[in-house]
């Protein structure tokens, strides 16, 4: 102890390094704190990113404890930066700062480089080895996306950083390792970033990144439209050669003057028929996400989400790996929204054959629809899981332990309205195409009200 108390009240020499130490300190730290935090609070979308690393290097053994990797990394990571922010056992957590920044530092100079070392060793050697990289390393979640270039390089300015603390190390206030008024502040911080996680894995992240979090016009995200296309006839001047192109009205018109239809066939000899695009299509943000009647594989995402009034939208990523201990709940909620005209369907990865033998089982009478499973592990992250949508707004998300009951939703519709409000002042409801969804839903009331009048 008296080492201790004989090192601890030690002023240090207020010089250029002093200040150059500690601002490494607490920009690191924070940094740290930051990057952990961002991913605690998502450790579901942390362990399908290990699973990409493990698919990425063939180890996909590893897969079943990537969310056990995602938990402890995030913990590692918040705890560092907690340790460095104030100042808590620098001599220990210098060393455990280089061995996390050097590991993640060679990580991502393969994830940038990697192609182009595989490039160059087929051209050189005259192979055609084929490899699979990750595409984004994850540091921030979803908060932040980068390429894996300019994660590189981010890197290695940060490693600068961790350099001077490394080298700085025994300028920092030394503390014994005994000493619990240092451990106990740290215990707190590992305390926090357990709980963080452990919250968001039974409920859902209580700070969402993703395209579904509250408030989203997700309508926007998955709106896409097919390009308008036109057929295009060429044909070949049968005395000079040239081309002269028609389409189909200009045939049309063409073929209405009986005179000038004779000359040109005189004149013209058919080439070909090509498809010109008039207008470019339109592209879905979320192109992988689906809700596709299983009946006759047609896609309804965009009829169902740009919906007018509440619906629901429950989630199963699959289920035969559902955890199905509240579904009495989910069914009772469904039965009574049905009953009262509010829409209620299921969105599931599972085959027809898992379908219909879930729907007997559980004596269910609202509609599935089949997607992916991956773009549902994006929409919610619990399986099952519940979304309410209105207005092509997504209004509120439930884990299957925290699924209200019919009376809870209509007690929290005058929010839930007041809520929207919001959503559409700071994101006004316009499609990629420019039009607003409130004015489609405006001008289909209007028609409806017209065809009732007319019969």
């Amino acid at each position: 102890m008296d080492y201790y108390l004989k090192h601890n009240t030690h002023k240090e020499h207020k010089n250029f390094m002093f200040y150059v130490r500690h601002f490494s300190r607490i920009f690191i730290g924070i940094l740290f704190i930051f990057s952990g935090y961002v991913k605690a609070v998502d450790p579901f979308g942390g362990a399908l990113k290990f699973e990409e690393y493990f698919a990425s290097f063939g180890m996909d053994f590893f897969a079943p404890l990537s969310m056990a990797f995602s938990v402890l990394l995030n913990a590692a990571e918040f705890v560092i930066g907690f340790a460095l922010l104030f100042g808590i056992q620098m001599q220990l957590f210098a060393w455990a700062l280089l061995l996390f920044m050097a590991f993640f530092t060679l990580l991502t100079f393969w994830l940038a480089y990697a192609l182009d070392i595989v490039n160059l060793i087929n051209s050189v050697f005259n192979t055609n080895y084929q490899i699979f990289v990750v595409t984004d390393c994850g540091c921030f979640g979803d908060f932040i996306t980068l390429s894996n270039k300019e994660t590189f390089y981010k890197n290695i300015f940060f490693l600068f950083f961790t350099l001077i603390i490394l080298i700085e190390r025994n300028r920092f206030k030394k503390q014994s390792l005994l000493y619990i008024t240092q451990w106990f502040p740290l215990l707190i911080g590992i305390i926090v970033v357990f709980f963080i996680q452990i919250h968001c894995l039974r409920h859902e992240p209580w700070h969402d990144f993703r395209p579904w979090k509250k408030g989203n016009f997700i309508a926007a995200e998955t709106y896409s439209e097919a390009p308008k296309m036109d057929y295009v006839f060429r044909y070949k001047h049968n005395k000079n050669k040239s081309i002269k192109e028609l389409n189909v009205d200009e045939l049309m018109k063409l073929s209405e003057d009986s005179l000038k239809s004779i000359e040109f066939e005189n004149n013209y000899t058919y080439v070909d028929r090509t498809e010109k695009i008039i207008t470019p299509g339109i592209n879905a943000k979320l192109a992988d996400f689906s809700i596709t009647d299983i009946t006759n594989n047609t896609d309804l995402k965009e009829s169902i989400i740009e919906q007018n009034g509440y619906h629901f939208i429950l989630i199963i990523h699959d289920i035969s790996k559902a955890n199905l201990s509240n579904f009495d709940e989910i069914n009772e909620l469904a039965t009574q929204c049905i009953n009262n005209s509010i829409p209620f369907i299921a969105v599931t990865g599972s085959t027809i054959k898992e379908i219909e033998e879930f729907k007997t089982k559980h004596k269910i009478d609202f509609l599935f629809y089949f997607s992916d499973e991956t773009p549902l592990k994006t929409a919610i992250r619990n399986n099952p899981g519940l979304i309410l949508l209105n207005d092509g707004y997504v209004v509120d998300k439930w884990s299957f332990r925290d699924i209200p009951s019919y009376d809870t939703f209509q007690l929290s519709i005058e929010k839930y309205n007041q809520r929207i409000k919001r959503y559409k002042i700071k994101k006004p409801p316009i499609l990629p195409n420019g039009l607003n969804l409130d004015s489609i839903h405006y001008m289909k009331s209007i028609n409806i009200q017209d065809s009732i009048t007319h019969e």
